[in-house]
């Protein structure tokens, strides 16, 4: 027996009343998407003169929770309005069906309150909202901008060029990203900051533990709860939150020193040498050193105009900045030179020889020697009788706050509650 394949009219007629006119339209828009891609992909890879495809590309699937699709739906760009202020809300249209549900009426549209800030402008695009079964959220993402009307930040109005030097000479900065510290950052001018990720990672590993202990008492043909999924959700979202403050710091920071292009390191083989639980929870899991490398090149290249590199960091925290010896000593994250008597933290002294020795030059004339310590031994320390200040940030679960002299400058979270 053929089955026979619903129409989109018949498809649009279906959800009309409940979604509105232009909802099922867009929803078969969408749904469409995937396939054009895929058919485009499949032309390529059949076409004996295009080498550009090489394996058979899969068709597109549909991701499943528990054997339920997750609900969504999609707004047409005119269709709905976004108001920001002290009642941020947004206004999308809906069926018949719906508006006599709630008491709308003909001209009304469904009213939603909304959390957070829009940063991007541009031409308003289609907007989806998803609903999150597991925390219970819903989440709604929107396009901006287009070929004619790119995007722009809406907090902030940032030149096109960047400042130089008073020499006219580009200013370069280098970063070592890491689990332990995240980001360990050197400028050509001798600037340098660091965070320190331990935080953010034991915060990380009270969620891992609580996955475990919640695991261990599932039966034996079950896989996973609703709990479990809450609590992946938690972790990385927290994670993701810490990076991506990260990244925007970062990227104000650079901007305020004119720099014009970021070298990162690329991610070394750090299994083989150092294995151990923590060490693969915290690279495999913890780290995501994939994604923050993409969200720090989409941020800096797109929003402030910097060039993002990778180059390979191999050796370069087993070297002296200073006087480029290799005859040096680690103890975690302490390096001391046994050539210069030189001590710093390791991953400030990798990130200060990424750019070689115009970076190594300008480090020892801006700082009179020094460069930054781990807190254990002192960060900040006096050299030639100068002060020498490095930023030690350090996440509070809600911002990265400047750390010095083992003192942090956070305050302590205040208490929302309305019970006491």
């Amino acid at each position: 027996m053929i089955k026979r394949t619903v129409t989109q009219e018949e498809y649009r007629q279906k959800y009309i009343q409940t979604l509105s006119s232009s909802t099922p339209q867009q929803l078969v828009q969408k749904n469409w998407e995937p396939w054009k891609s895929y058919f485009a992909v499949l032309s390529k890879y059949r076409d004996p003169d295009k080498s550009t495809v090489t394996d058979r590309p899969s068709p597109p699937g549909y991701r499943k929770e528990d054997g339920e699709r997750t609900p969504r739906t999609v707004i047409r760009n005119e269709q709905y309005t976004v108001e920001l202020g002290e009642r941020s809300r947004l206004e999308i249209p809906v069926g018949k069906e719906l508006k006599e549900k709630y008491g709308l009426g003909y001209h009304d549209r469904l009213r939603l309150e909304v959390a957070g800030e829009l940063r991007w402008t541009g031409k308003q695009g289609r907007l989806e909202i998803v609903y999150d079964r597991d925390t219970e959220t819903v989440t709604a993402d929107r396009t901006v901008g287009d070929k004619d009307n790119p995007p722009r930040r809406r907090d902030s109005l940032q030149p096109t060029t960047l400042a130089t030097t008073g020499s006219g000479e580009e200013v370069v900065a280098a970063v070592d990203i890491g689990a332990n510290n995240l980001a360990a950052v050197t400028t050509t001018q001798g600037d340098h900051c660091l965070s320190h990720g331990r935080p953010a990672f034991h915060t990380f590993h009270a969620h891992t533990e609580r996955i475990a202990e919640r695991q261990s008492i599932l039966g034996d043909d079950e896989w996973s709860s609703k709990q479990i999924r809450r609590a992946y959700h938690k972790r990385g979202e927290q994670r993701n939150h810490a990076m991506d403050a990260l990244i925007r710091d970062l990227g104000e920071w650079l901007f305020e020193r004119g720099v014009s292009e970021l070298i990162v390191g690329a991610l070394g083989d750090v299994r083989r040498k150092h294995w151990s639980a923590t060490v693969t929870e915290k690279t495999d899991l913890f780290w995501a050193h994939g994604r923050f490398r993409d969200r720090l090149s989409d941020v800096l290249e797109c929003e402030y105009n910097i060039t993002v590199t990778e180059k390979s960091e191999a050796g370069t925290s087993s070297q002296c900045p200073a006087c480029g010896s290799k005859d040096v000593h680690r103890s975690e994250d302490l390096l001391q030179c046994h050539g210069c008597g030189r001590e710093g933290h390791s991953d400030v002294a990798g990130s200060a020889n990424f750019p070689g020795n115009h970076a190594a030059e300008s480090i020892d004339r801006e700082t009179s020697g020094s460069m930054a310590r781990p807190a254990a031994t002192g960060e900040n320390t006096k050299v030639g009788g100068h002060q020498i200040l490095v930023p030690w940030l350090e996440w509070d679960d809600h911002a990265w706050t400047v750390k010095h002299d083992g003192h942090s400058t956070k305050e302590a979270p205040v208490n929302q509650s309305t019970v006491q």
